[in-house]
């Protein structure tokens, strides 16, 4: 799976790990190509894939997708109703079960780069297709409909992640 490739990339201390759970392909072998790897290594690294696995040594990662939401609330919205809105949010855990972890809050960094946003949560889920069912959810929805107003900015954004 192409998705799975990217984690390669992305994770490249779990290479071993991923490029056992997706095999060689030849687009696989042209990336490897600029990372300098030779047919000897591929072959070698190979080994060491069969070994592993062979042991279970692999471990028992596997990818999620990672749904990241961050608020930025209109200014006169008072403190008591984006204290709601965000408990809003976060009750989805326990109304939808296609999300697996729910996490976030306040921005607290210092940097200075928040770009007014507010509140950031991460969302993870099993597979696209959980995250398809969450979407459309009367219960995301009811959320979405009752605090869109709120909201001088949404920013949604997802990744791949290794659990």
């Amino acid at each position: 799976m192409q998705v799975q490739w990217a984690a390669t990339i992305l994770c490249p201390i779990d290479s071993i790990y991923w490029i056992k759970a997706t095999f060689i392909t030849n687009e696989m072998m042209i990336k490897m190509k600029k990372i300098n790897a030779t047919p000897l290594s591929v072959s070698v690294l190979l080994s060491v894939v069969v070994l592993l696995s062979s042991c279970g040594a692999a471990g028992n990662k596997k990818l999620v997708l990672r749904h990241m939401v961050a608020f930025q609330f209109k200014e006169e919205v008072s403190e008591n109703r984006r204290e709601q809105a965000v408990s809003d949010f976060l009750a989805l855990k326990d109304l939808i079960p296609e999300i697996k972890k729910f996490e976030g809050g306040d921005q607290v960094s210092a940097g200075g780069l928040d770009k007014g946003f507010s509140h950031c949560f991460i969302l993870t889920f099993e597979s696209e297709e959980a995250r398809d069912i969450y979407m459309p959810h009367p219960a995301h929805m009811e959320v979405v409909n009752k605090n869109k107003p709120l909201l001088n900015d949404l920013l949604v954004m997802e990744y791949w992640g290794v659990e």
